[in-house]
């Protein structure tokens, strides 16, 4: 391997392969599982949910994607150049703090805006006062998730007010589901239909130029009534999907972590192993220590619990998780040697080191599990 070095730091033995077959595979899988006019929004925030959004865009934007969506103009103005032909949704509401070039910028690359108030409309107006540009902005009506929305009476005001602005156009209207997740959807129905009743209130359904939207990767897959003009699919598109499905879409996970065992020692049966002494040897056992941590958001409650995988066999992660390293008890894998690959995320659903099973560990969700693979990482695309 020839080493190299760089500005952006980058540890090339650790490897996140990123899988195209897989993430174009899933995301044909979904344009399928649509109607066929049903817009693609492919959900690519929080760094493409920690696989690299520059390596993702890369790979999505050859494939049926009408958007991108970015959490925050930030990620937006990264992304802009490399889009192509491909529109770009910001969620996070346009406010008044953010600076009139920023307005600009957005107006200028064509980007679509949510907006949830009127000072951030009139703010608007006057940072793009006196040109010709026209910035596109979706509404988003509150219906039960209680996070970035506006409740209906205030939506419908705000629509009216944007028909007086001659810098803004009204692109879309939008809301969130909080449990299209679960199996329960008895709540997620309500949200629909209190949605439904807004859009018939404001005779939206039939405007032709407003894009309607409300399904995120949960919804997309369980409830096809909320479809809409577009869905919006983020941990679908990466293989992952922790709801019933009841549309049977078979997704593939896109990506797997590997790491290199940097050195292997040998523990006296009765030896303490690491941080706070939690592991004693009950056994001679060898150690094969992995150059990954809780600076690599390989969590320290991973302690004593969680598995790599070497080969086709799984090793316990033994002592605690330290800032740099992990140990795993490798004393019934035969040949095992420095240099050698560990699997610390696997692409395999079934694994016991794969995503949902870390998640389970960790008692959270694959969103939160995927969104923290290390940056410094090499990301390797195949």
């Amino acid at each position: 391997m020839e080493f190299e070095t760089s500005k952006q730091f980058v540890r090339a033995d650790q490897k996140v392969h990123i899988y195209s077959d897989a993430l174009l595979g899933n995301l044909g899988k979904i344009r399928a599982a649509c109607k066929p006019e049903t817009k693609i929004c492919a959900v690519i925030k929080a760094n493409g949910y920690g696989h690299g959004i520059s390596q993702i865009v890369d790979i999505l934007k050859q494939g049926p994607v009408d958007f991108f969506a970015v959490a925050n103009v930030y990620e937006a103005a990264f992304i802009a150049d490399i889009v192509e032909d491909k529109k770009i949704l910001i969620l996070e509401p346009l406010h008044t703090g953010y600076a009139s070039d920023a307005v600009q910028l957005c107006t200028r690359k064509g980007f679509h805006c949510a907006v949830v108030d009127t000072e951030a409309l009139q703010y608007i107006q006057t940072c793009l006062h006196n040109t010709n540009d026209v910035l596109n902005v979706h509404i988003k009506v509150e219906t039960g998730m209680g996070r970035c929305g506006i409740e209906a009476k205030k939506a419908a005001e705000l629509i009216k007010k944007i028909r007086t602005f001659e810098n803004i156009r009204l692109a879309g209207v939008y809301t969130h589901f909080s449990t299209a997740a679960e199996k329960n959807l008895s709540y997620a129905t309500q949200q629909l239909e209190r949605f439904k009743k807004f859009l018939s209130g404001q005779s939206l359904l039939a405007c032709k130029d407003i894009i309607i939207h409300a399904s995120n990767s949960a919804a997309m897959l369980n409830m096809p009534q909320a479809h809409f003009d577009m869905v919006r699919c983020g941990i679908a598109l990466f293989g992952w999907a922790e709801q019933p499905n009841a549309l049977n879409v078979s997704l593939d996970p896109a990506m797997k972590f590997e790491a290199s065992i940097v050195q292997l020692n040998r523990y006296k049966k009765g030896q303490t192993v690491g941080y706070g002494r939690t592991f004693t040897a009950a056994r001679d056992t060898l150690g094969a220590i992995v150059p990954v941590g809780y600076a690599d958001n390989y969590w320290r409650l991973y302690s004593n619990r969680a598995v790599m995988k070497i080969s086709d066999n799984f090793a316990n992660v033994i002592g605690r998780v330290s800032m740099d390293k992990t140990i795993l008890d490798v004393t019934d894998i035969a040949g095992v040697k420095v240099g050698q690959t560990v699997t610390v995320i696997d692409n395999d659903p079934q694994s016991e080191c794969s995503v949902y099973r870390l998640a389970e560990l960790a008692d959270t969700i694959c969103h939160e599990v995927l969104t923290s693979l290390p940056p410094r990482a090499a990301r390797i695309i195949h």
